[in-house]
């Protein structure tokens, strides 16, 4: 494994949703505070940024563009052209927005919700439907709505309430979509941080960057440690395999709330950063289309 570098100095408040886009061969990925779309091409090492009339949390790859969440609504987004549409709102307490989202092996988009003032603990969880519906998924209210991710067959899926310091996992039913045996994966209790948002690589290991805890950590499918890559920032936000081999883990970061001293201490915060690993990420999916497991 290489050494952590950055390679797009970007300041981000609040850098999060990485996405990789294997036709472009382009890294996206979002500042939520400031709205702003932003893309690294890392044959070049440039850089482009985006103005965007929502405050975007997460996104996913469909035809050729951007399937878009933010506020409270989904949309679709050209980036050839650079023009936003809305498509569905969500019905959900002023003062709130979506935070983390991912692809399901059925080709949806689960993503949740959160209060932005982290005060109310009443988010909720959806799926964005290939017919660009909405509904509803079945999962307790939390304060803070990680990590939308699956396993590679399919048959579990991990979330995590970071309030609550744990990585979940759930048995996912593929024919109904549905989730049962909730259980605790991992848990950043003892080391005194937050599970954000994380990657799944194809051995099936869950990559989680680790708010407040200056480290991104790579767990085995039984949950147990397997490696921790020490961060230059204290805030990495979330994480997403790229690169022509899917053997680059990018990983955001944010500065917001950080103090003038901590920001003297970390001037990288809210900075993209890399690594090259060993084993490459799953296979990029597109909203809509089904995954192969």
């Amino acid at each position: 494994m290489s050494e952590v570098r950055c390679v797009a100095p970007t300041g981000c408040l609040l850098g999060e949703g990485p996405l990789w886009s294997p036709s472009e061969g382009f890294l996206w990925w979002v500042d939520i505070k400031r709205a702003k779309l932003h893309r690294h091409n890392p044959r070049t090492g440039n850089t482009r940024r985006y103005d965007l009339p929502i405050h975007a949390s997460a996104l996913a790859l469909a035809d050729g563009g951007l399937i878009m969440i933010g506020d409270l609504e989904a949309g679709r987004y050209d980036t050839a052209t650079e023009f936003y549409e809305p498509v569905c709102k969500l019905n959900e307490p002023y003062g709130f927005r979506t935070n983390d989202g991912g692809l399901a092996p059925d080709g949806s988009f689960w993503f949740g919700t959160m209060d932005d003032a982290e005060t109310e603990p009443e988010g909720q969880y959806f799926r964005l439907l290939p017919d660009m519906s909405i509904e509803r998924i079945g999962l307790p209210e939390v304060l803070v709505t990680n990590t939308m991710q699956f396993s590679p067959d399919g048959t579990t899926f991990y979330t995590c309430d970071s309030s609550e310091q744990m990585i979940l996992a759930f048995d996912y039913d593929a024919d109904t979509g549905g989730l049962s045996n909730r259980r605790v994966f991992a848990s950043t209790l003892e080391a005194g941080c937050y599970p954000d948002g994380s990657a799944i690589d194809a051995e099936g290991y869950l990559w989680n960057a680790q708010w407040a805890g200056s480290r991104i950590v790579r767990y085995a499918p039984d949950g147990s440690i397997d490696c921790i890559v020490q961060m230059p920032v204290s805030r990495p936000t979330s994480c997403a395999f790229g690169g022509p081999d899917l053997k680059t883990l990018y990983i955001t970061s944010a500065r917001v709330g950080l103090s003038d001293a901590a920001l003297d201490r970390q001037p990288m915060a809210g900075s993209l950063f890399a690594i090259d690993v060993e084993t490459p990420g799953l296979s990029v999916q597109e909203f809509g289309h089904p995954r192969s497991v």
